[in-house]
């Protein structure tokens, strides 16, 4: 199905795992998912209150999120695309070979949680528009304010250092380059 999202949540899920495993990290469950709903059930049970204008800023705040998320893929796939040149030394082609894989698995789940992220924002755009235009009780709008906001601040915590990973590998990363005699 075209609008099918549903590939978009599982590869971000499986994304929430420990290195070097493939089953999913309890604890990053329990971080991202579990931190926001005790927010948001501490906002209800506090009785928190936000007005109109912050539901209004908020819609500002995820549109230009999602709008700056898709240029960072953009640059990743830049990263992932740069030009990857052999030495002719088989051990630092293989050396280059494991670092290359290495950040393209890291890329790849970067994607996953930047497509994650970009989901959040326009659900979270549409529900603050529907707070702003209905009337609907406070306790239940500051509690979906408190959980997707944090949510989404945990998760931009967890792209922000893999992101800072990926490009402080390549900037790392000695450059090389082919003489003019090859």
């Amino acid at each position: 199905m075209k609008i099918g999202l549903t590939r978009i949540i599982l590869a971000h899920i499986a994304t929430l795992k420990n290195v070097g495993s493939e089953k999913t990290s309890r604890s990053d469950i329990l971080v991202f998912f579990g931190i926001p709903i005790l927010g948001a059930i501490a906002s209800w049970h506090f009785c928190l209150y936000f007005t109109n204008e912050v539901y209004s800023a908020s819609i500002s705040v995820f549109a230009i999120f999602s709008a700056l998320l898709f240029s960072v893929q953009v640059a990743m796939y830049g990263v992932f695309r740069s030009d990857r040149k052999s030495t002719g030394d088989k051990v630092l082609d293989s050396d280059d070979e494991k670092f290359a894989e290495n950040a393209r698995v890291l890329l790849r789940e970067v994607n996953a949680n930047i497509s994650y992220l970009i989901l959040i924002s326009c659900v979270s755009v549409t529900i603050f528009l529907v707070f702003v235009a209905t009337p609907i009780p406070a306790r239940i709008e500051a509690a979906g304010l408190v959980l997707l906001y944090s949510h989404f601040l945990l998760t931009v915590a967890m792209v922000l250092k893999r992101a800072h990973e990926i490009f402080d590998a390549e900037y790392a990363a000695p450059l090389r380059f082919k003489s003019r005699d090859q």
